[in-house]
């Protein structure tokens, strides 16, 4: 059985819903760092702060697959680039875990200078 003319990587609604992950991160980090404030929590703001590396390195990540030149020989598909950005979220995740590149600790000291004022 052949179904044609059906694309889901052409589908708008897909792709919107897909694309708006990013924004509801930021909210998401913003409302978890407001919380992590207001209750004092060392370990929460440390925690939203990891959370924020790998948010930042998934998006680093996302943008340098961008610039890779594709020869077109195979031609890209939506489940692809899904799973692509989910790889990359992972190894965002496990680059920003243990002492991660700096930039949790970056913030979390700026964060938590802020907070005693």
């Amino acid at each position: 059985m052949k179904i044609d003319g059906i694309n889901p990587g052409s589908s708008d609604i897909i792709k919107e819903a897909y694309s708006g992950t990013r924004e509801e991160d930021m909210q998401d980090f913003s409302r978890l760092l407001e919380r992590a404030q207001q209750e004092r929590d060392d370990k929460r703001l440390k925690e939203v702060c990891r959370e924020m590396e790998a948010v930042f390195l998934s998006t680093m990540l996302q943008r340098m697959r961008a610039t890779v030149n594709r020869d077109g020989l195979i031609k890209e598909s939506l489940g692809e680039n899904i799973f692509t950005s989910m790889l990359d979220g992972e190894l965002a995740k496990e680059a920003s875990g243990g002492e991660g590149i700096g930039i949790a600790d970056l913030l979390y000291r700026q964060l938590s200078q802020n907070k005693d004022r």
